[in-house]
């Protein structure tokens, strides 16, 4: 997988297995659907809205500046995700996501915690202090 879309899924993949998860109050499908975009980066540059939806804004190309989820699928520029199986313990959940890439499938582990209803943290539990933050968009 190029370098940018396997960065594209890996924040696409971290945000679609919460989908799935039971806990209404920990991860429910509602809390994670939508836009969301990296921190630091304005939704209006990584989203544009088309017929009244928002939709990738195609012009940033493969620099990840955000991903779109909806039930249990997660799209971001080079990548589309599926949920295969999640699991939590303590405030952090991991998740098993199947990518498609066009022409390659891989599949990854993801972990991630919410900071509160509009921030995710993506981050590897073999080094927890580099942290990637995700602000949700206007829905």
């Amino acid at each position: 997988m190029k370098t940018g879309a396997r960065t594209t899924a890996i924040a696409a993949l971290s945000i679609l297995p919460l989908l799935a998860v039971a806990s209404p109050a920990s991860a429910s499908p509602e809390r994670l659907q939508g836009a969301w975009v990296n921190s630091g980066i304005s939704c209006d540059k990584a989203f544009v809205k088309r017929n009244g939806r928002l939709t990738l804004n195609k012009n940033v190309g493969d620099s990840l500046p955000g991903f779109l989820v909806s039930g249990k699928h997660v799209r971001g520029t080079g990548a589309s995700c599926d949920l295969i199986s999640s699991k939590q313990s303590g405030d952090v959940w991991t998740f098993l996501l199947g990518c498609d890439e066009g022409v390659i499938f891989d599949t990854m582990s993801v972990s991630l915690r919410f900071k509160d209803d509009n921030t995710l943290v993506r981050f590897s539990p073999d080094f927890p202090e580099v942290e990637t933050t995700y602000n949700r968009c206007d829905r």
